[in-house]
């Protein structure tokens, strides 16, 4: 097991999308806009500290993550609301990686509590209105000492022209949370650990995207 987190990107063929909704996967494997996607998970990863025993991704849409978890956890854990669990779990297999999915929202997954060392959500609290709720949630099920670590794009105006060109139509529709939001509120429950944004030399209010690791 490594003792540092990478994202690792799987060939293109290797996964597809197992949700009816609108999947990212695809941009991960473009030239440009490929290299800011693949840059967002690789910045939050950077700032974990691992090995860790129990791992859950919550929001885990196609799995692109779960190989990178895969490496720096023993025991993989996966929540979505939207996902199709037997989907991902079948090309999972091929990769020869056991993971407990479920499609399920996370308020009613009932997990032990104080049972994982590690959870990843990145780019789905944007999404969420509801995000305090989860966020008590999340502390229950982490263990002491255990680590959140939350990724989001920025939410406003500009964002929504920059996702129109990119081929993403009425973003505004669907992310209706920003990071300040969730920070703030993540505050209440964890202490935040580190940061960083992408581009990172930029003031905050220029940024792009945001990583941020919380610790119970």
């Amino acid at each position: 097991m490594k003792n540092s987190a990478k994202f690792i990107l799987p060939e293109e063929h290797v996964f597809a999308p197992v949700s009816r909704y609108d999947d990212p996967l695809r941009f991960y494997y473009k030239p440009l806009v490929g290299a800011l996607y693949r840059k967002r998970i690789s910045d939050g990863l950077s700032l974990l500290s691992p090995p860790y025993q129990r791992i859950l991704d919550f929001g885990y849409g196609s799995g692109l993550l779960i190989p990178s978890l895969n490496e720096i956890g023993n025991e993989l854990y996966g929540i979505d609301i939207l996902s199709d669990a037997d989907k991902l779990r079948e090309i999972l297999a091929a990769l020869k990686i056991d993971a407990y999915l479920r499609q399920e929202d996370i308020l009613l997954g009932n997990y032990p509590a104080e049972h994982f060392d590690l959870i990843t959500a990145f780019s789905v609290f944007e999404h969420i209105e509801r995000y305090d709720d989860i966020l008590v949630e999340m502390h229950r099920i982490l263990r002491p000492g255990g680590q959140l670590l939350i990724g989001m794009p920025k939410v406003d105006k500009k964002m929504k022209y920059l996702f129109k060109a990119i081929g993403f139509k009425n973003i505004d529709d669907f992310h209706i949370t920003n990071h300040r939001q969730v920070r703030n509120a993540a505050k209440k429950h964890f202490n935040l650990q580190a940061s960083r944004k992408l581009p990172n030399f930029l003031p905050e209010f220029c940024a792009l995207y945001f990583n941020m690791l919380f610790v119970k």
